[in-house]
């Protein structure tokens, strides 16, 4: 923990405080601050910085030029005159403040691991569909998904998206996983669904010795899943933060729905994942069932506007984006504390070519969830609508922070770069996508 001037910076629970207030800082920009404080006694070239918090992964120079103007606004501070971070042109940055370090590493090989994979990091994978007949595949990965979703609104945890675990299966090697992931721990279990009755099965996995930190099995009713989730969301969370804040206790508390409306909306999310044509009209069908069954279940509304909204976006059919635009409104009317209600909403508005209304919503997702990789890749594709490439590159590369192990962001930033002239992060870019796809 350092100290410095109204400011103190806690890497071990990814907070920057100025006095009693939590300054609203993206974990990359923590670790990029926490390096130059470590190496305060010297200017830390460019090279080192980049290679010693991004370690391996493929960035453009302009990701480390954000991070260092995202910490200098964070911190009040000034290029042409600063106070604690100084550009040595040619040579790279320093940090030049007075600074009182408390409770630092016991080693530097301990610094390096703290550095290297935050503990609060976690990729849930699919669930394994062992039911009789191998049918509940859809069942499976929307119970994974849907943790995915709450443990994402808790934000001292760092949850890898459903685009990234999801390339990943339960058998896979949860060392190599954990490393390509960048992530500490893996959730992974099984579902056994017959009839009413419902076993879950679920381990909570150590990456760096394979050990099982927690194991459960339950067996319910089909009923008690959203209580079932619930409590898995809140073991794991407790596991890996120690306690959970009255504020975190909250957001992982999920809605029940009639049951009905719950397995229509998961077929609609696996349809919807597909993302071919008939895909996105089976996945409209399954939402419209899920609302049949209620009518204020805001997920169903925003999976169907998401739907709607593809298919206007290929068949150019303006009931369809009347449609979209009805259940994408009712989505965040339902449920605007939800950040996945105003992703909805700022895709449908793109696609109407709304833009500063989409991003508007769009800014209202990252203020519930900042760490959410999802609506900077959206935000990017908006940008990029809208002619504004360099931001869009911009957001595009923070989405590849966030979400290191998703191919999509660099896939984007491939041509991005090409079209502004910048080829050599034009082919770093594309390098990284390539990797990632393999």
């Amino acid at each position: 923990m350092f100290r410095f001037g109204e400011f103190q910076l806690d890497l071990d629970r990814y907070e920057l405080r100025r006095g009693d207030d939590v300054v609203k800082t993206e974990p990359r920009v923590l670790e990029v601050l926490n390096y130059l404080i470590e190496q305060r006694e010297r200017v830390v070239p460019k090279e080192e910085l980049h290679d010693s918090v991004w370690r391996g992964v493929f960035v453009s120079e302009s990701a480390l030029t954000t991070a260092i103007r995202d910490a200098r606004r964070a911190l009040g501070d000034s290029p042409g005159d600063p106070r604690w971070i100084r550009t040595v042109y040619g040579r790279g940055f320093r940090f030049v403040g007075e600074v009182t370090a408390e409770a630092a590493p016991e080693s530097a090989a301990e610094a390096a691991s703290l550095a290297k994979v935050s503990t609060k990091s976690i990729a849930v994978l699919p669930f394994t569909d062992l039911s009789p007949a191998k049918d509940q595949g859809h069942f499976c990965d929307g119970i994974a998904e849907e943790l995915i979703n709450t443990l994402t609104r808790i934000r001292e945890l760092r949850v890898i998206s459903r685009a990234a675990a999801f390339d990943f299966r339960a058998d896979d090697d949860v060392r190599v996983l954990g490393e390509k992931l960048g992530v500490a721990h893996v959730l992974r279990g099984s579902v056994r669904k017959s009839e009413d009755r419902l076993r879950i099965t679920v381990h909570l996995i150590d990456v760096r010795t394979g050990h099982h930190i927690w194991s459960e099995k339950y067996d319910r009713q089909v009923g008690d899943i959203f209580a079932l989730q619930d409590e898995i969301a809140g073991k794991t969370a407790g596991v890996l933060l120690g306690v959970l804040a009255d504020r975190d206790r909250a957001v992982i508390r999920s809605t029940p729905v009639r049951i009905d409306a719950y397995e229509f909306h998961l077929r609609g999310l696996a349809y919807l994942h597909q993302a071919t044509p008939e895909d996105f009209d089976a996945a409209v069908g399954m939402f419209e069932l899920a609302i049949d069954f209620d009518s204020d279940y805001a997920p169903a509304h925003a999976g169907l506007a998401d739907a709607l909204a593809e298919l206007y976006a290929i068949r150019g059919d303006h009931e369809l984006r009347r449609r979209a635009e009805i259940a994408s409104l009712r989505a965040v009317e339902i449920a605007p504390q939800l950040a996945e209600t105003h992703i909805c909403r700022g895709h449908v508005l793109m696609v109407e070519e709304r833009y500063e209304e989409a991003a508007k919503e769009l800014d209202l997702a990252i203020q519930r969830i900042p760490r959410s990789a999802e609506a900077f890749y959206r935000y990017g594709h908006l940008r990029v609508r809208e002619g504004k490439l360099e931001e869009a590159a911009d957001l595009f590369e923070r989405a590849a922070e966030l979400e290191p192990a998703d191919f999509r962001p660099p896939l984007q930033l491939t041509w991005i770069y090409r079209a502004l002239g910048r080829e050599g992060e034009s082919r770093a870019a594309e390098a990284r996508a390539h990797a990632l796809r393999r």
